[in-house]
């Protein structure tokens, strides 16, 4: 029979899809120890969030690195809290200090020379894999929660001064929020640090390694906020793909 943990969370039914998932997800991360590891692991966190790291294929992360870094185009979006969704930047300028709620960019498109080139193909695939019950049912494997399959992800790239300040995911009947980290030797001195407040009040810090993934509960009762990217990072962006599984219905 399936069990419960002490916090409520569901040991998932579903045999995971391992042939499947092994075009995309390391080894190491498929076996059943691995998998109850990162499930107990994010339901013991007092902020219910874990990380897992080298998380994809070599020469998968390496092209959609790539892409992302060399390939696709980006546009600054502007947000303060007193609004709901982006802003000119203007208004943004002119906003006080303390309503400005996020400065970065977001992918927007891919010039014409490089939509059929070999990296954007792969992450296309990647993009299509995230909505699959085989990813879907990962996800469930490794959050102890059951998930619906979900199309809401995108890609951001925060360069120096970029930033996002303290808010919650929880809404839209969002349940489990991830973000993988996609630019090769980013360090913790570069800024773009992912801090999370959990309902006791104590702070968790995540740094942007390249290959690794963070997920969280949203309905954990936390906060978070990315840090400002700093100059020491000489322009390197901060690249992520982010986004939600839904609750299941």
């Amino acid at each position: 029979m399936p069990g419960r943990s002490a916090i409520g969370y569901h040991l998932p039914t579903m045999t995971i899809d391992r042939n499947e998932l092994a075009a995309w997800i390391q080894p190491q991360h498929l076996d059943d120890d691995a998998l109850g590891s990162y499930r107990d692991s994010l339901a013991a966190h007092p902020a219910r969030l874990q990380v897992i790291r080298d998380l994809l294929v070599e020469e998968k992360a390496e092209r959609i690195s790539s892409f992302l870094m060399d390939e696709a185009e980006y546009e600054t979006e502007f947000g303060i809290y007193s609004v709901e969704g982006a802003v000119a930047e203007e208004a943004f300028e002119r906003a006080g200090e303390d309503d400005r709620f996020f400065r970065l960019s977001r992918l927007q498109g891919v010039p014409a020379e490089h939509q059929f080139s070999p990296n954007a193909l792969t992450y296309l695939q990647y993009r299509q894999a995230l909505q699959t019950e085989a990813f879907r049912g990962f996800f469930e494997a490794v959050s102890g929660l059951p998930l619906a399959s979900s199309d809401d992800f995108g890609v951001h790239s925060m360069r120096t001064g970029d930033f996002l300040r303290h808010h919650t995911d929880d809404n839209k009947d969002r349940r489990l929020a991830l973000v993988m980290y996609l630019t090769p030797g980013w360090a913790p001195d570069y800024g773009g640090t992912l801090s999370m407040i959990d309902g006791g009040g104590a702070t968790h810090v995540v740094h942007a390694d390249y290959n690794s993934i963070v997920m969280f509960d949203v309905q954990a009762e936390s906060a978070h906020e990315v840090l400002p990217v700093e100059a020491a990072s000489n322009g390197l962006p901060r690249l992520s793909i982010g986004g939600w599984y839904h609750r299941a219905r």
